[in-house]
């Protein structure tokens, strides 16, 4: 995970802030059993993400979609604001099964990926429905994290290996990784890909001064203001081989 810093002060923020109060779908009215009564996380979500209703939930989204550097929230793989290829999904930190006061607020939501055709025929498996296949929102469901990407510890908690592993120290993490399903094959096989940027033609990894350069150049946004794909992977083990720890 990279951690993620929310802008609340911007115009977005504060048009949709006040539209859910406008329509009692803010934290403070829904935490009142009389308001909206009997309705469940997930029918008030449908409410908030209806255009008539909250008519700038899309300009929120960009906004997100900015400040995540057009990644996913949880696994850094590619997503897409229009009809691209990996379409974004928006996720819920507290589920909305469990937290329905919470179900609109801007500090609850973050940007998740999906899965691709792509995806698919990369695996050999039959379907986009197929369970193999499931991991960040998808596969987290109702399930509360410990960390989070908006927690600074979310940086430092999960590591990666040269051949796209991920392995956490802490019980809490390694529950993390699979209740996102982050070690999955799917996700593994693509690290992999994005980390053959550190290693020569002949499978051995770059210089020092290479990899310092590849660690001090990756986090860097391009002209659209999106970062590279798996960056923080990428920095990660760089730095890690650097500093002796991961050869």
């Amino acid at each position: 995970m990279r951690l993620i810093t929310k802008d609340y002060t911007t115009d977005a923020v504060l048009r949709y802030n006040a539209e859910l109060q406008a329509r009692q779908l803010d934290e403070q009215s829904l935490l009142n059993p009389n308001v909206h009564p009997g309705l469940s996380g997930n029918k008030l979500w449908k409410m908030v993400r209806d255009i008539k209703v909250i008519p700038h939930l899309w300009d929120l989204k960009h906004q997100m979609y900015d400040e995540q550097g057009g990644l996913c929230c949880y696994c850094g793989l590619r997503i897409f604001k229009d009809s691209e290829s990996r379409k974004l999904s928006v996720e819920h930190l507290a589920p909305k099964g469990a937290h329905r006061e919470l179900v609109g607020e801007y500090k609850n939501l973050l940007l998740s990926c999906s899965v691709t055709e792509d995806d698919v025929t990369l695996m050999g498996t039959d379907s986009l429905n197929n369970p193999s296949l499931r991991h960040c929102d998808d596969s987290k469901a109702n399930t509360s994290l410990h960390y989070t990407p908006l927690m600074p510890e979310c940086e430092t908690v999960f590591q990666y290996d040269p051949v796209g592993g991920i392995q956490a120290e802490k019980t809490e993490a390694q529950a993390d990784i699979e209740t996102l399903r982050l070690d999955c094959d799917l996700l593994k096989t693509r690290r992999k890909a994005a980390l053959s940027i550190l290693f020569d033609e002949n499978g051995a990894f770059l210089s020092d001064d290479e990899l310092q350069s590849i660690s001090e150049k990756i986090m860097t946004r391009d002209e659209n203001n999106r970062l590279p794909e798996f960056c923080f992977v990428i920095k990660n083990v760089s730095d890690s081989v650097i500093s002796g720890t991961n050869q």
